[in-house]
């Protein structure tokens, strides 16, 4: 007969077996489980490292490419340019926020293709009619008596839309703005023929809502528009203080009412959000090729930032002449719309 005491020690072996047991199935798992933890994080680190040395590869690599396209750039314009446009009067217009390196790239490779170049526009963020003052100094330098913000913008695209179209000059359809204008009215450019200041844009100037940079060198405090045969350049940017809708776009409008126009808008590469959720940023080259008549009136470039960029930009220039109508428009770069390809150049005269 088997005593109380073997039953307790029997009892004892067994539980103690089992736990022996759950003890060394469970060590052995939780090494099982750390050497495939291992052998992961050392795959991942095996992967991270190689991720790590092909950025760098890419890296090096692009600094190369860009390197490259900085020399090419620096000798493809004392090349390629010199000639182009040889005295040829050019406005060049931006509004402030927009990368004023862009702005000095167009207008050094103007000046290396012997363009009149005239100055800069700066629209400032005083157009932005954020409070009262602004909204009443707009009105006295559009001599409007109004604290309606759409019609001063109106008016104000109406009248520089005139001052543009009168200094380009443009024949063909768009002639006759001279006969429907109001006898009563101030000439939007000097009157004699002479190169002079518009009068609403001198006033502009001074209420501060047109700043002017004259070119490196100049003796004159001005910009004076010319009679006839002005061409304009528009550089944009996403980060333009006033948006392209409120001021520039309408412009265009009204200066290109007629048809083609020597004018060309051009800013550097905008990456435009694919997931649909953030907005896309401003774009004036975008307004314009989405509108059904700039989009034949405006040329557009839309990769300023890169060599076929800046040459779309001086070669497009070149071949809008007001004085040989119609006034050829194109689109140039790799977003929608553009054709990938700069306009063909001619030898120069």
């Amino acid at each position: 007969m088997i005593n109380f005491r073997f039953h307790i020690v029997s009892l004892t072996a067994v539980l103690l077996a089992l736990g022996i047991g759950l003890m060394l199935g469970t060590t052995f798992l939780d090494t099982a489980t750390v050497d495939a933890l291992r052998d992961r994080q050392d795959d991942l680190e095996s992967d991270i490292a190689a991720a790590r040395d092909r950025s760098g590869e890419l890296t090096t690599q692009l600094d190369s490419y860009e390197e490259e396209a900085d020399a090419f750039d620096e000798q493809l314009g004392p090349r390629m340019f010199p000639g182009r446009l040889t005295d040829v009067p050019v406005l060049v217009l931006s509004t402030r926020g927009v990368d004023e390196g862009s702005v000095d790239r167009v207008t050094n490779a103007l000046t290396l293709a012997d363009a009149d170049l005239l100055g800069t526009w700066w629209l400032t963020d005083r157009l932005r009619l954020e409070d009262d003052n602004e909204v009443s100094d707009l009105g006295d330098a559009l001599q409007l008596s109004t604290d309606d913000v759409d019609r001063l913008r109106s008016t104000l695209a109406g009248q520089l839309g005139d001052v543009l179209f009168a200094a380009s000059d443009t024949p063909g359809p768009g002639e006759g703005l001279e006969g429907e204008a109001d006898p009563a009215a101030e000439p939007p450019v000097a009157e004699g023929g002479e190169r002079g200041e518009p009068p609403v844009v001198a006033r502009l100037h001074e209420a501060g809502f047109i700043d002017y940079e004259l070119p490196e060198g100049s003796d004159e405090d001005v910009i004076g528009l010319p009679a006839d045969g002005l061409r304009l350049v528009i550089v944009s940017g996403p980060e333009a203080s006033v948006p392209p809708s409120d001021l520039v776009v309408p412009t265009l409008i009204e200066y290109s009412f007629g048809g083609p126009v020597p004018a060309l808008a051009a800013e550097p590469t905008i990456v435009v959000p694919e997931d649909g959720e953030d907005e896309p940023p401003e774009s004036l080259v975008i307004d314009i090729r989405q509108d059904e008549d700039l989009v034949d009136r405006v040329s557009t470039v839309d990769n300023l930032d890169r060599v076929p960029g800046l040459v779309s930009t001086v070669l497009a220039l070149s071949d809008a002449d007001p004085a040989s109508p119609p006034v050829p428009v194109g689109h140039y770069g790799s977003g929608e719309g553009a054709s990938l390809l700069p306009p063909e150049p001619e030898a120069p005269e």
